[in-house]
């Protein structure tokens, strides 16, 4: 393989294009080791760039969610049941990014899946199952905030890792289940990634794909609309009573208007925050599950492979935005990280001069 690529880069072509070429001439079939799919592979101009910022999300979200998760286990910034969730969910992003982006990227600047049928099956498995996890435990997150502030009760610690462990076996089943033969997984879009074969019209794929439809999208969708819908109708409730109380007597009132008013401030501005972290995966996830539905019931998306292609990149960058978003949205949050970096540079000083 290697005698190929330098010898078609001598020859002034493209050495990716001709290794393709040239596995498929010795195998005689399409379905070879460097190539899962018959699908044609991206040109230079687009899989390069697309490979570049690929690239760097998957180092930005490896490294982003493994300085939150510390972040969060080291400083505790936010209440303890929503501290719980939110290391899951950055667990859950990390270990998608570690194990699940960087198979994409190399074979973005390859142009084709590089790793086999196997891995190409493992990392459908891994990305369709993590993404359903990121989805459950944001239904999950908003239903911890209509707990706590609408309910006026926290969640417990034992009843919340036993919703987070039923979302895991949940999930892991889903997961596993194309393997053993409800619905498959195979190539999408340009053969760079592996997901669902959503084109698939048979009565197996479409139960499945309605199934996790229901579970892993709308499901989740609407409980956040639902408990945010009646969060900040509360905010907005007890806002108007504040200002309202300022008229009855100034002289007694006032220290008590002011200790709601900064409570109700903070629970917005909490609320807020994690309203626009949830917005940040549906932003992601949405054009994927709109793409993948046109191609359950259209050839669009079969007839364009890069229409295939650049929403299922863009789902998989969720695992990126959303620390962009918290970070820059939730001061303790920020604060908490730059501890935890200031710590993990003074240990790493330390090592290195030992």
């Amino acid at each position: 393989l290697i005698q190929i690529l330098f010898e078609d880069m001598d020859n002034g072509s493209d050495p990716l294009f001709a290794l393709n070429a040239t596995s498929r001439e010795v195998d005689g079939d399409v379905r070879n080791a460097t190539c899962m799919s018959d699908e044609p592979a991206l040109s230079l101009a687009l899989r390069i760039p697309l490979g570049v910022i690929m690239l760097i999300i998957c180092l930005g979200s490896i490294f982003g969610n493994l300085i939150m998760m510390i972040s969060l286990w080291r400083e505790k910034p936010l209440p303890h049941s929503i501290n719980i969730i939110f290391i899951s969910l950055s667990s859950t992003n990390l270990a998608l990014a570690a194990l699940g982006e960087p198979l994409v990227v190399a074979s973005l600047f390859a142009g084709c899946w590089v790793w086999g049928e196997a891995m190409g099956q493992f990392e459908a498995l891994w990305v369709t199952t993590l993404g359903l996890m990121s989805m459950m435990q944001l239904s999950l997150i908003s239903f911890e905030q209509y707990s706590r502030f609408i309910l006026q009760k926290q969640l417990e610690s034992c009843r919340l890792l036993l919703l987070l462990t039923g979302i895991l076996v949940i999930c892991t089943l889903l997961g596993i289940a194309p393997l053993l033969g409800w619905c498959a997984y195979g190539p999408e879009g340009a053969g760079v990634s592996n997901s669902l074969k959503w084109q698939e019209d048979d009565a197996g794929t479409l139960s499945y794909i309605v199934v996790i439809m229901i579970i892993g999208y709308f499901n989740p969708l609407l409980v956040i609309v639902i408990c945010y819908y009646k969060i900040y109708n509360l905010v907005q409730s007890q806002a108007s009573v504040v200002i309202e109380k300022t008229h009855v007597n100034e002289n007694i009132v006032r220290l008590k208007v002011n200790k709601n008013h900064v409570r109700v401030v903070q629970e917005r501005q909490l609320a807020l925050t994690i309203t626009l972290v949830i917005l940040s995966f549906f932003f992601a996830w949405t054009p994927y599950v709109i793409v993948n539905l046109l191609n359950m019931f259209t050839d669009v998306v079969k007839n364009n492979k890069l229409l295939g292609t650049i929403p299922a990149l863009f789902a998989k960058s969720s695992t990126f935005w959303w620390i962009v978003i918290y970070s820059l949205t939730d001061k303790r949050m920020l604060k908490s990280c730059l501890k935890t970096l200031s710590a993990m540079k003074r240990k790493l000083r330390v090592w290195y001069f030992s």
